[in-house]
């Protein structure tokens, strides 16, 4: 027995010496996720791109708190957040993709981006009519003027749709001389009543919606009349790339086990996140994180979303994006900015 125990020794220090044996420098938490071997500070934004961080956010310390692996930091506006990431402010930050891509050209071409989070997610919502169909098709705006946001992605996939379908429509991100620059812009004018239909994504679109119904000032409510991925699908093969995480180039090269890490457990929180079985206490995290405010919504919104809350990396994500951007005449990033683990 002792001479058996002695050759497993010898065993297993040759293999350590041979490098087939990893001693990981990184630490675990209870449930046995890897965790990062430094502090990550992550921003996230209060929409749609941030909703599959929210079990992340929950499992360690909270959006006040966070603890010794990471910190986290809610945006409103993706000019801060991308002020704060360049500055090494935060490392990490949830974007739309076409920020992402704006972000490495303008800012940092050493930026990587890690992954994508959200995929279609884009509504077309007007007054609630009983003369019109439920549904409607792209076709059916013709002639319309169209709202939306100025800034993101809402305003860019519905201008290329109408131009590849050939629908002359207008599309206005202005009211009485004011631009409306963000969803949470838009969404407050649809509540308000001041426009007759908009774009936008979701969850903005189930809170708009519902704050529709609680203005007791408006003669009609506004529903859901078109998923813009369904037009979407009929002219391309890959979805639409809403949102996605980028990390500061500078810690990644610094950083990349701690990178890897908090991949491995932000791919298990999206994927709780996006899970139908989890969607009572998913709503819940959502409003921890401050991504939207009572969990009836977060719930209707999780609903709406289904898996476009998502987790893909690697080539299958460089090939969507090349596709999403090629689509909208984004300039592509250089092979540099897609993350490989």
């Amino acid at each position: 027995m002792k001479k058996f125990l002695a050759i497993t020794l010898l065993v297993l220090v040759v293999l350590i010496s041979l490098g087939y044996i990893v001693l990981s420098t990184m630490s675990s938490d209870d449930t046995g996720s890897q965790k990062p071997d430094v502090q990550i500070r992550i921003g996230y934004m209060a929409g749609p791109t941030g909703m599959g961080m929210a079990k992340l956010v929950s499992n360690n310390g909270g959006l006040e708190n966070g603890n010794e692996y990471y910190t986290f930091t809610k945006y409103t506006d993706t000019t801060t957040a991308k002020a704060d990431l360049a500055a090494g402010k935060i490392d990490i930050i949830c974007l739309p993709t076409n920020e992402a891509a704006q972000y490495y050209a303008k800012i940092d071409k050493n930026a990587k981006v890690l992954a994508l989070n959200c995929l279609n997610s884009l509504y077309y919502v007007e007054h609630l009519s009983f003369d019109n169909a439920p549904t409607l098709s792209l076709s059916d705006l013709e002639g319309q003027t169209i709202y939306t946001c100025k800034n993101g992605t809402p305003r860019m996939v519905l201008e290329y749709l109408l131009e590849a379908a050939e629908i002359d429509a207008t599309v206005s991100y202005s009211v009485d001389g004011k631009e409306i620059l963000t969803p949470a812009d838009l969404s407050a004018m649809v509540i308000a009543g001041k426009i007759p239909n908009a774009v936008m994504p979701e969850p903005i679109v189930t809170s708009t919606v519902l704050g529709t119904m609680n203005n007791k000032l408006l003669e009609r409510i506004y529903e859901v009349k078109l998923d813009l991925a369904d037009e979407w699908d009929k002219i391309s093969d890959t979805p639409i790339a809403m949102g996605c995480v980028i990390a500061n180039g500078d810690f990644v090269s610094k950083h990349k086990n701690a990178v890897d890490s908090f991949l491995a457990e932000y791919k298990e929180s999206v994927n709780y996140i996006s899970n139908p079985e989890n969607i009572d206490s998913a709503a819940e995290y959502v409003v921890e994180t401050g991504v939207m405010g009572a969990s009836a919504p977060a719930k209707m919104a999780l609903e709406n979303l289904g898996d476009s809350i998502c987790y893909i990396d690697g080539e299958e994500m460089k090939n969507t994006l090349l596709a999403f951007y090629s689509a909208l005449e984004i300039t592509a990033p250089a092979s540099e900015f897609y993350y490989e683990k």
